[in-house]
């Protein structure tokens, strides 16, 4: 029975939505779904009924993070251009107003979860795949700026999510393409997460890294690693990978970071290819996800957990 309910773990993209397609979701359940810019080129609420039709959805996502991170068109200034500003005036309902567009826009779109804020600490000086995409490398501004992020879609029922754990401070090498590496935990980055578990933030997004210290594999796959935010940092909410499609994770097959994503602790897995690379990984570990003790345990405690929200 487990199998057959393995797709709640995953947020995926959805595409064509072909009989073939919606089929498979159906068969393992699949309920949680991510949108980019080409869902929202064609008749978006037409293409959410589509998929309403034969499947009971839960998460509803996508990245509006503000700036150039916006699936949902619109004139959205980027988190870093809102830090400068909030700086020069002083005024917190500059941030506030920014935050509740974003949060409109969204729901104005029936869905549920946004994907931000990236509460990364990195300025402008920082490589392209990160900038301006964050509130700066002040990490007491990122947590009054984020908060507010957070506080304005709260008050319109979605969800957020704070990203990426445990930190892209200085990172150089993009993990769309490779996996970065550190030799430690950065401690002002900790600080950043610490504050917002405090705050009872229900959702998490670690990132294809891998620190030298903890373990010689990525955060994604770690379980020390996981373990350290559950125990350490006493975090209870929901954790998700960042897109198992990524770059950085190329030296693995699709059916290893399924596996090695799930044993290491992560609740949902993110993947953003294409809908039959996943089907055949899944049906490929059908086997072990039934037989390893360790694996089904993962995704019972991911299915409890999920329970609280659908």
């Amino acid at each position: 029975m487990i199998f057959k309910n393995t797709g709640q773990i995953f947020l995926i993209k959805s595409f064509d939505l072909s009989l073939e397609e919606k089929s498979f979701y159906k068969d393992l359940n699949f309920k949680h779904f991510i949108f980019f810019k080409e869902h929202f080129k064609r008749d978006f609420r037409a293409y959410l009924e589509n998929l309403k039709q034969n499947l009971n959805l839960g998460f509803l996502a996508v990245d509006q993070e503000g700036g150039r991170v916006c699936r949902i068109d619109g004139d959205f200034k980027s988190p870093l251009e809102i830090a400068s500003l909030y700086q020069e005036k002083k005024d917190e309902n500059i941030v506030r107003s920014w935050a509740k567009k974003i949060a409109e826009t969204v729901k104005n779109y029936n869905l549920n979860l946004n994907l931000a804020p990236c509460v990364d600490l990195a300025d402008e000086k920082v490589e392209d795949f990160l900038r301006n995409r964050t509130f700066g490398k002040d990490p007491d501004l990122v947590k009054r700026l984020a908060k507010i992020f957070i506080e304005e879609h709260k008050k319109q029922s979605i969800f957020t999510c704070i990203k990426h754990f445990p930190g892209l401070k200085d990172i150089e090498i993009d993990p769309h393409k490779e996996l970065p590496f550190k030799e430690r935990l950065d401690k002002e980055s900790l600080k950043v997460f610490k504050f917002f578990i405090k705050k009872n933030m229900s959702f998490i997004m670690t990132t294809h890294i891998l620190i030298k210290e903890i373990e010689n594999i990525p955060v994604t796959f770690s379980e020390k690693m996981i373990s350290f935010l559950r125990k350490k940092l006493n975090y209870k909410g929901l954790i998700f990978t960042d897109d198992l499609n990524m770059g950085a994770l190329n030296k693995w097959e699709l059916q290893e970071r399924i596996i090695l994503s799930i044993a290491s602790g992560h609740n949902i897995l993110i993947f953003c290819g294409y809908w039959e690379n996943l089907a055949q990984a899944i049906f490929d570990i059908k086997s072990e996800l039934e037989k390893s003790q360790i694996l089904k345990e993962r995704l019972k405690e991911s299915l409890f957990v999920l329970k609280r929200y659908f």
